[in-house]
């Protein structure tokens, strides 16, 4: 069934490609960032930007099995690295090109969420967290829970358990969770001003969350691969990523 996916994957991307077109797979927390981003670069090189978002480990597990990308939006450093190491992914195109922010998260007003008072109450039902054995911000999380001595607690039965960032605020904004741990991006408005009611830890409290972007070694158009990550490095791209909620 895997294999199958891979290639029904294969063939959407491949089906009616051109030379104008370069797919890139990122994860989750930088898909809004990257839709601001995409018409800007799009202006500028004359390409369209093929996107498919989720988590950094399925997307991970995805170029080992073939996926058809060009370039990788890594929501770690961990996978970039590892891409590189196996061969998938050229060396000289390694990157950070934003450094995430958590934030713990709920569209209602009420909750103290202030210092992760919340985390500690009997009132918390679930918890929305992306799956930390796949994504870096929920391995964050899991890293703030530990800290603050409520994780084991809340791994009997509050979490609930999301497959990309999309998904855990789907959670939070559907009611299923109470609230949630989610990447700063997506919750910062245009104006730069936080919505909802937000948390953000202390970042000495989690691994940085440094992201990396890699050209991927089976790309048929490498130099083009490499232009986008090259334009991501300009003050046009940076200062758009830096308002969504990113440091560098």
């Amino acid at each position: 069934m895997k294999k199958f996916c891979i290639y029904c994957l294969a063939m959407l991307f491949s089906s009616h490609l051109t030379a104008n077109e370069l797919r890139v797979a990122v994860a989750a927390n930088f898909l809004g960032t990257l839709n601001q981003l995409a018409p800007l670069y799009e202006a500028h090189s004359g390409q369209t930007l093929l996107i498919s978002s989720g988590s950094t480990g399925r997307h991970y597990a995805q170029i080992h099995n073939g996926a058809p990308f060009d370039i990788f939006l890594s929501a770690d450093v961990a996978r970039p690295e590892l891409l590189v190491e196996e061969g998938l992914a050229l060396a000289d195109s390694r990157f950070t090109y934003a450094r995430g922010v958590l934030v713990l998260w709920s569209d209602q007003d009420d909750l103290l969420l202030q210092g992760g008072e919340f985390l500690h109450s009997e009132a918390l039902q679930h918890l929305a967290l992306v799956n930390p054995r796949t994504a870096p911000y929920g391995a964050a999380g899991v890293e703030v829970m530990q800290l603050l001595g409520v994780y084991e607690r809340l791994q009997a039965g509050h979490i609930a358990q999301a497959e990309n960032l999309t998904q855990a605020m789907q959670y939070i904004t559907s009611g299923t969770a109470q609230a949630g741990f989610l990447a700063l991006s997506q919750v910062v408005e245009v104006d730069g001003s936080v919505r909802g009611n937000a948390w953000l830890p202390d970042s000495d409290s989690y691994a940085s969350l440094e992201q990396q972007a890699v050209v991927l070694s089976a790309s048929p158009q490498p130099e083009a691969g490499q232009a986008f990550l090259d334009w991501l490095k300009t003050d046009e791209a940076r200062a758009l990523i830096q308002a969504a909620g990113y440091g560098f």
